[in-house]
């Protein structure tokens, strides 16, 4: 029930994503009827019979205080999504309603790993090397050293899970890349990790680095990490909007265009934000996906694909036994 476009766009989406993940099944927690309406587009039978509707009689709306939704949580869609995760009904849960609530109320019905205080969001972005996983995104816009190490942590077990790295490089997101630059809580985590043998700090890493591929992950507070996925996400439309001008502002252009169509597609497709879309909740027992409210159909199925892959992981299942053993030796 959440975004911008509520249910039409989840389950237009979800249909699709159906279709091309005959293995998976769904549970839709909202509006009963709202939601019907929108499958009824659906003639699918046999797609439509491997999505259950769950009425809930409220959801979290955006503008939302997080100790209103705490307090009503068993009967919102949101709510009642997370608890089908806790009890097993669900592998993953995955929304694009209102962040903070989203991890207050995945913190409280689902906890967190051992030795990890609070979840951070985490997401991929693109790098001329392919993909670096960067975190948080918004979910702790003030961090600690020790909170910042956490996330490193998670990131760098995700990235040998997800994508076999024996050992990625983790870099922290500063003002620049010599030792004496950064706020004092920057300065303790980089010491913090330079001695945790678990991860592979690498040192300090500029905005301009994430996206040259200088890291496996990058690691930095809410509010900076925010600020870098917007703008990374508004350079990639300007580029992309600037393309499709210049391919039609003049006849040579336009000629241009016809024999360079494949290569302009591949980089528009590449630059598009869509298909960064869906970032995990890193930290919780379970596998939860957060969407962009303002996603579209796209977007939202690219969610999708990241909800699912990480459910056919188990990546919590993975992280926490060694978690458990690092934790249990302090």
């Amino acid at each position: 029930m959440g975004g911008d476009s509520g249910p039409r766009t989840v389950v237009a989406a979800l249909v699709k994503s159906l279709h091309k993940h005959p293995t998976v099944s769904a549970l839709l927690f909202g509006d009963q009827q709202c939601l019907q309406d929108e499958l009824s587009l659906c003639n699918d039978q046999s797609l439509l019979s491997r999505i259950d509707v769950c009425h809930s009689p409220n959801f979290v709306a955006g503008t939302d205080q997080p100790s209103v939704a705490l307090l009503r949580r068993r009967d919102t869609s949101m709510g009642m999504a997370l608890r089908a995760v806790a009890d097993d009904r669900a592998s993953a849960c995955i929304s694009s309603g209102n962040t903070g609530i989203l991890m207050a109320l995945g913190m409280l019905e689902l906890k967190t790993l051992p030795g990890i205080a609070r979840p951070a969001i985490c997401a991929t972005l693109p790098t001329s090397q392919g993909h670096s996983y960067i975190l948080d995104l918004g979910a702790n816009l003030d961090c600690s050293a020790q909170q910042l190490v956490e996330f490193a942590l998670l990131g760098s077990l995700t990235a040998q899970a997800l994508d076999g790295l024996a050992s990625p490089q983790v870099r922290l997101l500063n003002v620049g890349e010599e030792v004496s630059k950064g706020s004092e809580v920057i300065k303790t985590t980089a010491e913090l990790l330079s001695h945790e043998p678990l991860i592979n700090y690498a040192g300090f890493v500029e905005g301009d680095g994430i996206f040259k591929g200088l890291a496996d992950v990058v690691v930095c507070d809410g509010f900076t990490g925010n600020v870098a996925l917007k703008s990374s996400e508004g350079v990639a439309r300007m580029i992309g909007d600037m393309i499709r001008e210049s391919m039609g502002s003049s006849w040579l252009s336009r000629l241009l265009s016809l024999f360079m169509a494949g290569t302009f597609r591949d980089l528009r497709c590449r630059l598009d934000p869509a298909v960064y879309n869906g970032a995990y909740l890193l930290g919780l027992t379970r596998v939860v996906v957060k969407s962009h409210g303002g996603a579209d159909e796209q977007a939202f199925g690219y969610a999708l694909d990241v909800a699912i892959e990480a459910a056919k992981r188990n990546l919590p299942e993975v992280l926490s036994p060694i978690l458990q053993a690092k934790y249990q030796q302090h």
